[in-house]
């Protein structure tokens, strides 16, 4: 488990994770927020293959209320969530490379929280804990952590997700509190320690031009990374996606073509057209692959995909299709940076500094 990207059970993200390579699927080890429709997470179950995945429950109250979450009513902490862990059971039963994920509100009462790490721990060889840290601060949602990690008996098997989602721990010197919770999660043993952002840029160029951002995760996670040499330490983001971007199309919402490529650190971003005017994905796509750090069609699915729009003014999709290709040209040029391939289509961490 080199790299934990975090996505939606969506129908492209779904798309994005599927359509990867076997030789990455092994050290790729998603965290998927289950919404909507559970027809996008068959199609997930049944062509991701025997690789692990993490699995966890979408606390957006669009989400909650949706067919799954909402009518089987999920989140309901009774007799220890016993909903939720019938659930991951049948999910289980579906593909058996599940790890699930046990998160929480602060106010769910901790005996619960904790019942159901310890209940999920006799049916997982690995379970997963979600510790929240909004802005940036690790808080509240620490503190129920520890509670769960005293409780049970077997903290080799829980993997520990930081999520800071759209922000970056404010500190990673030494000393500062990153420092001292990835020691703590070093006392305890714990089976791994994932760190979650995503700096991936909120605001857009203006139609027809196009403007750089670079990608600051890379650069926090190098640093936590010297914090602690001897903890299993996973990097993770949002796989060149914003957990707070809407995603549902609200009616008279101007859709722009949009495209973005990555190559670490650095985010290249492009609008074309108006509203709607989706045959500019050509255009978009023969953009991408004129970049002088493109990395060739044969790259990824999503490469393979912008060669063959760009020769075409057929099947250039839309939006919602571009933003699961961005995804997956995202997660295949960060494993590569992580797996330090010296091919020159990638940037070493000490260049980074």
């Amino acid at each position: 488990m080199l790299y934990i990207p975090c996505m939606r059970v969506g129908q492209n993200d779904v798309k994005a994770l599927i359509n990867l390579e076997d030789t990455r699927k092994e050290l790729v080890s998603p965290l998927l927020n289950m919404r909507g429709i559970e027809r996008h997470l068959n199609d997930f179950l049944t062509g991701w293959g025997d690789y692990p995945y993490l699995m966890d429950l979408s606390r957006s109250p669009l989400d909650i209320a949706s067919d799954l979450i909402g009518e089987r009513d999920l989140h309901n902490p009774n007799n220890h969530f016993e909903n939720k862990r019938n659930w991951f059971a049948e999910v289980k039963a579906k593909n058996n490379s599940l790890i699930p994920v046990v998160s929480w509100l602060d106010t769910d009462n901790t005996r619960d929280v904790i019942q159901l790490a310890n209940l999920l721990l006799g049916n997982f060889n690995i379970i997963a804990i979600r510790v929240v840290c909004p802005a940036g601060i690790v808080g509240p949602s620490w503190d129920r952590a520890i509670n769960i990690l005293d409780a049970i008996s077997a903290p080799e098997k829980i993997l520990v997700i930081l999520d800071f989602g759209d922000r970056s721990p404010i500190s990673t010197i030494n000393g500062g509190t990153l420092d001292h919770i990835l020691s703590a999660l070093k006392n305890y043993e714990v089976h791994g320690t994932t760190l979650i952002s995503s700096s991936f840029p909120s605001q857009k160029p203006q139609s027809g031009s196009s403007s750089t951002a670079i990608c600051h995760d890379i650069v926090w996670q190098a640093e936590a990374k010297q914090l602690n040499g001897s903890i299993n330490l996973i990097y993770g983001d949002y796989a060149g996606t914003s957990p707070g971007a809407a995603v549902e199309y609200i009616q008279g919402m101007a859709v722009i073509p949009f495209a973005s490529y990555y190559t670490p650190n650095e985010w290249w971003l492009k609008r074309l057209g108006r509203d709607k005017e989706f045959e500019n994905y050509v255009q978009l796509a023969r953009d991408i692959r004129q970049l002088p750090d493109y990395h060739g069609d044969d790259f990824c699915w999503a490469t393979r995909e912008y060669g063959r729009i760009s020769q075409t003014s057929e099947r250039y999709g839309n939006n919602g299709v571009w933003n699961g290709l961005r995804a997956n040209q995202h997660i295949c040029a960060t494993l590569q940076f992580l797996q330090h391939e010296d091919d020159g289509d990638n940037v070493s961490i000490d260049d980074i500094f």
